[in-house]
């Protein structure tokens, strides 16, 4: 009885210990999406990565595995929906430095979120410029074109949130609409998509901020946001529209000290082709 008693305390903590540190382990996880659309010309795969959320997090010294790990991906894109800084810290050689890799890997578009709104606006330091030097596409309520592939792309960058999108982002959105290019569209906010553009016609929608809800219940989602409150209705991974589709990253980083649970942090490979999956 009492190495039976043994044995099953040593199984206990051994599932536990299992568990627990999948359930809490902040080791970086890849995924994988596909979009089909009839706009993508050809039979190649135009192949983006995502970034957000980073909040100053580092994979390796300088972030050197993370660049390596995207540059293995051999994305076409590099989209970025903001929060890779702190707003309450203003050292940007983390997100400069890893810019800089990045750049030498794919063209990258950053739209900004919060915090780096908060570094621009309300501190006055010139994130964007030095963005813009390292070769960043710093996208702030505009758009480029790009062509990948034959196929041309519309890239924007959508920075208000919700609650200023009449006076910052309507007259914008506006006039993306009208592109018949492939429209990506990088906005941080995923609240977004709750009413201003939930009839919208994009193509691919890219967003954050939601940290995946923190804690990931198996079968329903995120849990919580400080935005939302509890169960926000995009919080991680593919969203159908009426008329466009939304990815919303899951993040990289915290910020605040919760920690994440059942929600490894997450770089993001989106592929889009012309074909469906069966």
């Amino acid at each position: 009885m009492h190495k039976r008693k043994i044995f099953l305390g040593v199984f206990v903590i051994a599932v536990l210990v299992f568990f627990g540190r999948y359930l809490f382990s902040n080791e970086l996880e890849t995924t994988f999406f596909h979009l089909y659309s009839p706009k993508i010309h050809g039979t190649q795969n135009t192949r983006l990565v995502v970034l957000a959320d980073l909040h100053n997090r580092e994979f390796g010294p300088g972030n050197k595995d993370l660049a390596e790990q995207i540059k293995a991906l051999n994305p076409d894109l590099i989209a970025i929906a903001g929060d890779m800084v702190n707003g309450d810290d203003d050292n940007l050689d983390i997100i400069l430095s890893l810019c800089e890799k990045l750049v030498k890997i794919a063209p990258v578009y950053y739209s900004p979120g919060n915090h780096e709104s908060h570094l621009l606006y309300e501190k006055d330091i010139p994130l964007e410029e030095k963005l813009n030097e390292k070769g960043v596409h710093v996208l702030v309520n505009r758009a480029e074109s790009v062509v990948i592939h034959r196929t041309p792309f519309l890239v924007g960058g959508l920075t208000t949130a919700p609650e200023g999108y009449l006076e910052y982002g309507e007259e914008f959105v506006r006039e993306y609409e009208k592109s018949d290019e492939f429209k990506l569209l990088i906005s941080h906010y995923p609240s977004l998509y709750y009413e201003a553009l939930a009839d919208s016609e994009i193509d691919l929608g890219i967003c954050g901020h939601y940290h995946g809800g923190v804690v990931r219940i198996p079968g329903i989602g995120g849990l919580y946001h400080g935005d939302t409150g509890f169960f926000p209705k995009y919080s991680g991974g593919m969203y159908t529209l009426p008329s466009s589709t939304v990815f919303v990253s899951r993040g990289m980083g915290g910020h605040g000290g919760l920690p994440r649970i059942n929600n490894r942090p997450e770089l993001a490979v989106i592929d889009i082709n012309t074909r469906k999956e069966k």
